[in-house]
């Protein structure tokens, strides 16, 4: 019998089974597909969540950023950087697999090609039933994404509302390196290419354009219950990129995929098992960004999971849960309150990206959260006092009180 079954092979899982197998305890990783494989994703990576992996990545990093440009409704540009912010560009296929292989070498039992259509809970563990095979553990984590079969089988979550999902079309557009550099807004000394965010496009949602070292990766998103005829926004939205760049961008590789929204954090935990990263819902309701979340709620279930073989003591999972809620989860919760104001109107948009281009301070503090250099619970009460003290009449307009 293996101390911690892992179901999926993404950042959440390799990242969690490869702590958890550093910590001592004998780890087996279920993955669905053989690694490399596909996986539609910006592929933005900010500081936090290259420095909650404590791994050299730099095999992987296609292309490095210092600033985001946020394309306003009304067609403003507005940048988003700060002194130090560096950000990379990766392509998931090659990024998973090479966090995979890092479990691999920590000891980590990863087997590919299984398929988990089931879980059993047993007097002293849990087995997962995969086609063919099953396999034991005194413990087991869920990272088997927005589609995963662990919530379901640990009866954590039937299914998603549609508030809580976001339906996503993205495309790699192949061109050269130097077209790439040539095509892409540009920050800084080096004039290093910048993401680049369209708002206004979608009703809780944006666009974007990120680097690649060779191509874009372009891609539309919104919540499911506010979208309404996406595939003509998506031609519209490749239509203003084509028009503003003056080129033509080949898209047929278009994919389509869903994305969980953290708007709240439900419950992560069920007898013996544990659920981290797209599984558990941990995705930014602003950004739509999980990669970070993955990693770091990765990284606290296998320390719990480790605790909790050590004491012999399945029950102890519940501190994941509760460290969860005064981290992600207050994270998450203020975020959604970000993002609901945004999100009343495009004027109120509006309003929020002129006080970012003409306050320092909010640049700095609006390009924190978007990296996540820092969480918005840390800096919620002096956005609001910087709001009402400096910008008195638009906070009202905004709908803020003192």
């Amino acid at each position: 019998m293996y101390d911690l079954t892992v179901v999926g092979g993404g950042p959440a899982g390799a990242t969690c089974a490869r702590i958890a197998a550093e910590a001592g305890l004998d780890v087996v990783l279920l993955e669905m597909a053989h690694h490399p494989r596909e996986k539609p994703c910006g592929g933005a990576l900010g500081p936090q969540a290259v420095q909650s992996l404590d791994l050299d990545i730099s095999s992987v990093i296609e292309r490095t950023f210092n600033a985001a440009i946020v394309r306003t409704p009304s067609g403003k540009k507005v940048t988003l950087t700060s002194e130090g912010l560096i950000g990379h560009i990766v392509t998931r296929s090659e990024f998973d697999s090479y966090l995979l292989q890092k479990a691999a070498d920590a000891g980590v039992e990863v087997v590919q090609g299984v398929e988990v259509v089931g879980l059993e809970q047993l007097r002293s563990g849990t087995r997962a039933l995969a086609v063919g095979d099953s396999y034991k553990s005194h413990l087991l984590v869920g990272a088997d994404g927005v589609n995963g079969i662990v919530a379901r089988e640990l009866g954590v979550r039937t299914k998603w509302s549609p508030e809580q999902i976001a339906l996503c079309y993205s495309a790699n557009v192949p061109m050269s390196s130097n077209d790439v550099e040539a095509v892409m807004m540009k920050h800084g000394a080096d004039e290093a290419p910048a993401i680049e965010l369209y708002f206004g496009l979608v009703s809780w949602g944006y666009g974007w354009c990120f680097p690649k070292k060779n191509g874009l990766n372009i891609g539309i998103g919104c919540r499911v219950d506010k979208q309404e005829n996406l595939q003509q926004t998506w031609e519209k939205f490749i239509a203003i990129i084509e028009g503003e760049k003056r080129i033509e961008l080949d898209v047929s590789n278009r994919v389509s995929y869903r994305v969980p929204l953290g708007d709240k954090l439900n419950r992560c935990i069920a007898r013996r098992g544990m659920l981290i990263g797209d599984a558990a819902g941990l995705v930014s309701p602003f950004t739509g960004e999980g990669i970070s979340y993955a990693i770091q709620s990765g990284a606290l279930a296998a320390k719990v999971a480790s605790e909790a073989v050590e004491s012999k003591s399945p029950l102890h999972i519940a501190e994941y849960d509760n460290q969860l809620k005064k981290t992600i989860g207050r994270e998450l919760m203020d975020t959604r309150w970000l993002t609901g104001i945004l999100n009343k109107s495009h004027k109120h948009m509006e309003l929020m990206f002129q006080i970012v281009a003409e306050d320092p301070v909010m640049q700095m503090h609006m390009t924190d959260i978007v990296s996540r250099v820092t969480t918005l619970s840390d800096v919620r009460v002096q956005i609001v006092k910087r709001l009402l003290s400096k910008h008195p009449l638009k906070a009202l307009r905004l709908g803020l009180r003192g």
